[in-house]
């Protein structure tokens, strides 16, 4: 009896490891027969010790049930329309818990391309920036964007539509707005019959001001009163109340490491999104130049680093290469020695990276994701599969790192 007891003791004590060590889906195998021309043994994250952090706190996630984790992804267009990014975040969510949509930005107001699951919409016109333009003289925001207008009454409207994995409702949302004291915004959510006020004091230090909902939405109005003169929009986190992963994408067309580097106001509001992981995509906007200089590059992305670091102490980041593209009619020889010196970089420094380029082949290898459809005609951006294949990559190197992280906590 006493030995039958001291079997059930131990089930009892194992049960729980049993559930905590599930592994998370990760079959490149599929990938290889789909897309044999991909090189899926070189698909997992390099110098990976420094996304234990990371993995520790989804490993908490799935055990408890309890609390979020923030992913920040940071790019250029590549991420910008969301296709990679957001086969992430619907395979990470669909495995730890969806806490919302996360970081979004109304993009057609300020006439650029937005993700698939975005709409929006004003009732006047704004003036507009990204941090890709730097010759406009107005600061951009959290989001790499800004909107801004001195029209009375102005409004915003932005809805979220199906997405990868259905409407993600939300009844929490951050507003990063303009710091000035003088400026009341109204927000009117739908199935939300009282409309809320958000309003800055003296000397707000705040980088965004948050508003609970009664009920759970889909889209949202914010208007100014009609007395207030300038008025800026950054962005709007969107989030609930479940446990689970929050991924917030910062894609901008055209941004290269020394323009985010330069954008004073996006780095004092990134500290809000508390992120828990920095994804960092760039580098094909660097590698369109002429030639390359190894030092000045290797420069910009210290300072990028060291930013990062500084905004996050806590946090966990994860470079990746760009993949393969063409310079005229041919593959980038630029970005492929970009490419190397960011790998070194990441390797000298023990700094996570995912080498997407050499997954997909490296140099030249853009004429096969051409040649199959993946890549759109200007031979730099891809097709919603292309990219889609790629975020499958993505998520698949994350969820194996996770399992080896999982497996050694199981063993101990």
């Amino acid at each position: 009896m006493k030995k039958f007891l001291s079997y059930i003791g131990c089930l009892l004590l194992l049960s729980p490891l049993c559930s905590v060590a599930q592994p998370m889906p990760a079959d490149d195998n599929a990938v290889t027969r789909q897309y044999p021309f991909v090189s899926t043994v070189f698909n997992r994250i390099f110098n990976s010790g420094g996304l234990d952090s990371f993995y520790r706190k989804l490993y908490t996630l799935k055990t408890t049930h309890t609390g979020t984790v923030n992913v920040v992804h940071i790019g250029d267009s590549h991420i910008q329309a969301d296709f990679l990014s957001g086969q992430v975040r619907s395979g990470l969510q669909d495995f730890f818990g969806n806490a919302g949509r996360g970081l979004v930005f109304p993009y057609q107001v300020a006439q650029s391309n937005a993700p698939s699951d975005i709409a929006s919409y004003s009732n006047t016109r704004w003036q507009f920036n990204r941090i890709a333009h730097t010759e406009i003289p107005i600061a951009c925001g959290v989001a790499g964007f800004v909107i801004q207008t001195t029209t009375p009454g102005a409004s915003i409207n932005l809805s979220l539509k199906p997405g990868l994995t259905g409407l993600s409702p939300f009844n929490r949302l951050k507003f990063f707005t303009d710091s000035s004291a003088t400026t009341s915004w109204i927000v009117q959510a739908d199935n939300n019959a009282i409309p809320y006020i958000i309003k800055n004091e003296e000397d707000d230090t705040l980088a965004y001001r948050s508003v609970v909902l009664d009920q759970p939405a889909t889209g949202f109005s914010l208007s100014s009163l009609p007395s207030d003169n300038l008025k800026a929009f950054y962005g709007v986190s969107l989030e609930n109340s479940n446990a689970g992963v929050l991924y917030h994408t910062i894609g901008v067309n055209g941004a290269r490491y020394d323009q985010y580097n330069d954008a004073s106001l996006f780095w004092q509001q990134l500290p809000a999104l508390k992120a828990d992981l920095y994804i960092v995509s760039l580098g094909t906007n660097e590698a369109q130049q002429a030639g390359f200089i190894e030092q000045a590059f290797s420069m910009e992305v210290s300072t990028f680093i060291h930013k990062l670091q500084q905004a996050s102490p806590g946090a966990a980041i994860l470079i990746t290469t760009a993949p393969d593209s063409y310079k005229g009619r041919r593959s980038n020889t630029v970005l492929r020695s970009l490419n190397n010196s960011l790998t070194d970089y990441c390797n000298k420094n023990y700094l996570p990276l995912w080498d997407l380029y050499r997954i997909t082949n490296g140099y030249g290898s853009a004429y096969s994701w051409a040649r199959r459809g993946l890549m759109a005609r200007d031979r730099v951006h891809f097709t919603q599969e292309g990219y889609r294949l790629q975020g499958t990559l993505l998520l698949n190197a994350l969820a194996k790192g996770y399992n080896n992280y999982v497996s050694v906590v199981g063993g101990q």
